[in-house]
Formats: structure tokens, sequence, C-alpha cells
């Protein structure tokens, strides 16, 4: 199974593509990443079930204050890595290490989804 989820997460093909935003939600529950595919759809990957969800970002250096006040243009998150493991500890569980450029995450989820949805449901702050 983790061949198969890794082999889907590749076909999204999100080196190097925009990541439009990285969500975590029901109290670090779950995690989603939105990776920009076309005009139309974007990825989203989802991490369900999470035991653990850690991550870092620029905000000890960069100059704007808040991501939300930032522009399209100024933001800098572009998909470099994601890789699946199996955790060692938790049967039934995946580390998953995420590297979104200057937002990097380390998730230990039990579920993951991959699917192609339409750009008019995901909330896009900057537009």
């Amino acid at each position: 199974m983790l061949k198969e989820l890794q082999r889907k997460i590749d076909e999204t093909q999100y080196w190097d593509l925009r990541i439009l935003d990285f969500q975590i939600d029901y109290f670090g529950d779950e995690v989603n990443i939105f990776i920009y595919n076309d005009e139309v759809t974007s990825w989203r990957i989802s991490f369900s079930s999470c035991y653990r969800v850690e991550y870092q970002t620029d905000a000890n250096w960069r100059t704007i204050t808040h991501v939300s006040d930032m522009r399209k243009a100024q933001l800098g998150y572009y998909g470099q890595d994601i890789t699946l493991t199996q955790n060692k500890s938790l049967d039934d569980f995946y580390d998953v290490k995420i590297d979104l450029t200057i937002l990097t995450a380390k998730v230990t989820c039990k579920k993951i989804n991959v699917e192609k949805v339409s750009n008019s449901l995901v909330d896009i702050f900057w537009q």
C-alpha cells in the first residue's frame, strides 16, 4: 500500500508546482495540501487520522509579517518533496516528510488520499 500511495502522490507531478494552501483542520486530525494543476483543477492531498503534525515556516526571516497579507507573486511555496515511510512504532500509520520550499512538515497519519478537485472548491485567499 505504501508504494501505491507514493505512486499516486508522485503522479501529481508536484515538483516545482505552486502550492495553493496547506491546511490543518479538526484539531490536527486532517492536513490538506492544495497543488496547482491547471486553470480548472488542482490536486488535493489529504492526510487524515493524524497522530502528529509538525511544521516550520519562514516566519523568522520573511519581511512581510502575515502570509494573509501577501499576494500571489509574493508567495514562495512550491512542491519539492513528499515522501512516505511506514511508521516503526504505530501499526497502520505512515510518516510523511513534506518540503514545500519555505514550509517543511512531518505528518504521522493513518490515511492518505489524492484527488483532483475543481479550483472553485479551493479557497485561494489572495484572489
